[in-house]
């Protein structure tokens, strides 16, 4: 299938003066490859008090670049394979998604809404600015002709803008109709082709080939995140925790199908959901096939629960290793409420002493059950369940496990947030065409709408005062999921915006006018309070840190929450990703020798 893709002409203007360079490069690649590499497989283990992140490798191999928490704050690592250290790049505080440039000199990666560049010697300066962004992107990569490309942010699609600094403009579009609803993960093949990611609305993701020269997308199969092109023209990609390689042909633009996926390894931590429908992978690749990845941890998807300061340090609750979701502290502060996996499909809710570390399960044997949220007594949850067929919002008695409900109708609603007075409750629906609205219930009537747009509303949230509710929202399609605050009685004019390079999971603190949110891996809290008339106001976002806890894989509702004296309840991972594997001369044996069929 040939989709054509909308193409600004400022790119084209930079592909036409990058010609020279470009023919270059495209003539190269026609060249005979250079043999493999030969068959190695190794482990690089990084130090044992870091978290690592997202790994990439140079084009040519010799480097490899990552990116690690240490401290509370994530920061850009690079390593020649011909020496044993790793150096941390100074100036790279808050770094993500790290990728190279076509010579391996330098690195370019994300850090606190801004995409920059360093050249990571010995002498290094500090980095580089190249532009602002407006939310949180998604992948890099950088061309022969000296553009970066990225993902992002939102529906804006793949972005272009020259290396040394400028603005970004667009290289493909997002269709909205077909249900596409991003595009990411860029690799740049040459000045003619790039690689890209596909999220699609209710389905996997899929790579596709973009032809600059024509506009046409290829669609590709289908893959948890990004792909990388090797020599001597093959696919590679990770899909359910195994890397595939496609051999592909470049020439044939879509008039020849791409051969069928064939599996390379098993083992590399990925997940085909999140980033706005596009994926994860922690993969990376060199020109030569060498691979670098990070494989999954043998407790893969369970975590602990945690309580986490302020400033980033925690300590474990009880140390249960779960699928754990959506923990919330009791009112009171001495008891917290979860969803924990109890079945295939199946989640049920559990109660937590946070002073003696003990648990206790709530629901048994009645469909899935998720999203708890305590009424303001601490007396009860309210819970959305399928346990009637459609997903719907009952309540549980905590002390005899007694539930009743549901408390209105509808299907797909989850609670997010009690009002002070605990006589309305804001709930998230998803909408068979729009996405997700925010919607009120009343005690005694039926539930209104509060906010239904074209864009996806979640993740509503009551300020202590009642008269503010922050959300979710896409609306600014350019910028991705941002946080916002309106007046609860006043919605119908416009919301301030909170969050100023993207946003997600906004939680009040329970006493007073300051919402923590997330963005990535950092955690932010800022200050709200009444402009004189009656609209909210904000402060300046303070980052209070980075840190390797879990997300809500479809940013829906906040994974964690914050009690009284602003002490978080978290989610860490039960295994630690703490090493990379690096293989190479795969080829002959997934395609065989050269030359055969």
């Amino acid at each position: 299938m040939v989709r054509r893709t909308v193409l600004a002409s400022a790119a084209l203007a930079a592909l036409t003066g990058a010609a020279i360079g470009a023919g270059a490069a495209w003539l190269l690649l026609r060249e005979p490859p250079p043999p493999p590499p030969p068959r190695q497989a190794v482990s690089i283990r990084v130090s044992s008090d870091l978290d690592l992140l997202d790994v990439a490798i140079s084009g040519d191999g010799r480097r490899i670049a990552y990116t690690a928490i240490r401290d509370g704050r994530s920061r850009l690592y690079v390593r020649r394979l011909d020496r044993f250290d790793a150096r941390s790049v100074p100036g790279t505080e808050g770094a993500s998604q790290p990728f190279f440039s076509p010579d391996g000199e330098t690195v370019g990666f994300f850090a606190d809404g801004f995409l920059k560049t360093v050249a990571p010697g010995d002498d290094a300066a500090a980095p580089a600015v190249v532009c602002r962004l407006a939310g949180e992107p998604a992948g890099g990569a950088w061309t022969p002709g000296g553009t970066i490309l990225f993902g992002g942010p939102g529906r804006a699609g793949l972005q272009e803008v020259p290396a040394g600094g400028g603005d970004p403009v667009a290289l493909t579009a997002v269709d909205e109709e077909a249900e596409e609803t991003a595009h990411g993960w860029p690799h740049a093949i040459d000045a003619r082709h790039v690689l890209y990611t596909v999220g699609r609305r209710g389905r996997d993701p899929r790579l596709a080939l973009l032809d600059r020269e024509t506009g046409d997308s290829r669609t590709l199969p289908l893959a948890d995140g990004g792909g990388h092109f090797v020599a001597p023209s093959a696919v590679v990609f990770a899909r359910r925790g195994e890397i595939f390689a496609a051999a592909i042909d470049l020439e044939s633009a879509g008039r020849q199908p791409v051969p069928s996926p064939r599996p390379v390894l098993r083992g590399v931590a990925g997940r085909a959901v999140g980033d706005r429908g596009l994926g994860r992978s922690r993969i990376a690749a060199a020109r030569d096939g060498t691979l670098v990845f990070v494989p999954p941890t043998r407790a893969e998807g369970d975590s602990h629960l945690v309580r986490v300061d302020p400033d980033g340090r925690f300590e474990a609750v009880d140390g249960v290793a779960a699928r754990h979701q959506t923990p919330r502290t009791a009112p009171n502060g001495r008891q917290a409420a979860f969803s924990a996996t109890t079945a295939v499909l199946r989640r049920d809710l559990w109660l937590l002493d946070l002073d003696r570390g003990t648990r206790r399960q709530l629901t048994r044997d009645a469909g899935d059950n998720h999203s708890p949220l305590w009424t303001r007594d601490g007396a009860a949850l309210t819970f959305a369940s399928s346990r009637t067929g459609l997903q719907r919002v009952f309540r549980l008695r905590t002390g005899n496990a007694e539930v009743s409900g549901p408390l209105f109708g509808g299907d797909l609603r989850a609670p997010g947030s009690w009002s002070p007075d605990g006589q309305r409750l804001a709930f998230h629906e998803v909408h068979a065409d729009r996405a997700r609205d925010i919607w009120l219930w009343r005690r005694g009537a039926e539930p209104e709408t509060w906010l239904a747009t074209a864009a996806n509303e979640r993740a509503p949230a009551f300020s202590p005062d009642g008269r503010w509710l922050a959300y979710v929202s896409d609306a600014e399609r350019g910028d991705g999921d941002q946080v916002y605050v309106r007046a609860v009685d006043d919605h119908a004019g416009p919301p301030l915006r909170v969050s100023p390079a993207g946003g997600t999971e906004p939680v009040w603190a329970p006493s007073e006018a300051t919402l923590f949110y997330r963005r990535g891996r950092g955690l932010f809290r800022v200050a709200i309070a009444g402009d004189g008339s009656g609209r909210p106001a904000a402060g300046v976002p303070e980052h209070l840190f980075d840190g390797a806890f879990l997300v809500d894989p479809l940013d829906n509702l906040p994974a964690y929450d914050v009690d009284a004296g602003s002490r978080l309840l978290m989610l860490r991972p039960a295994g630690r990703s703490n090493a990379m594997q690096l293989l190479g001369g795969w080829q002959a044996a997934v395609f065989g020798p050269p030359g055969a069929e």
